[in-house]
């Protein structure tokens, strides 16, 4: 049986959960708003940004970095995460197309990237790594997909 993954993201994703979490809690009020001043209980609505706000900035993000592990293998990488429902996932490197990184607006305020790997059946990701550290790690993945004839 293969050990479950030991390999940590960045610190730093709680932060750039924290913010997306933040990003919804602002659409919640003006939801709230717009619903409340019009459907019947309105005051019940003016709850939802503070459920979600104590939802999706405090227990979400902290939950779900505690829980996401990864470790990149030569026959594969090995995923694990979730935030209420664990899912582990593993990626042949023989499946592997080819790997890149990404780095929206949060992620560079933060120094973070997340490396995309394809393959026939989509994408897979692994979010909010130091910048640094993502860079290596699609480098290696680059290197281990390779096939011996393309060496």
């Amino acid at each position: 049986m293969t050990p479950e993954p030991s390999r940590r993201l960045s610190a730093s994703a709680r932060w750039l959960w924290r913010a997306q979490g933040l990003m919804a809690t602002v659409v919640a009020l003006i939801a709230a708003s717009a619903v409340g001043s019009a459907a019947p209980g309105g005051a019940l609505w003016q709850l939802l940004p503070l459920a979600v706000l104590i939802v999706g900035v405090g227990a979400v993000p902290e939950l779900r970095w505690r829980r996401w592990r990864y470790e990149v293998r030569d026959e594969e990488i090995d995923l694990l995460h979730g935030t209420v429902r664990l899912t582990r996932t593993l990626v042949p490197m023989l499946r592997v197309q080819h790997v890149d990184t990404t780095r929206g607006p949060i992620d560079q305020v933060l120094g973070l990237a997340t490396v995309v790997v394809h393959t026939a059946a989509g994408q897979t990701t692994i979010p909010a790594l130091d910048e640094y550290d993502a860079g290596l790690l699609r480098d290696r993945i680059a290197a281990l997909a390779r096939t011996p004839d393309e060496l």
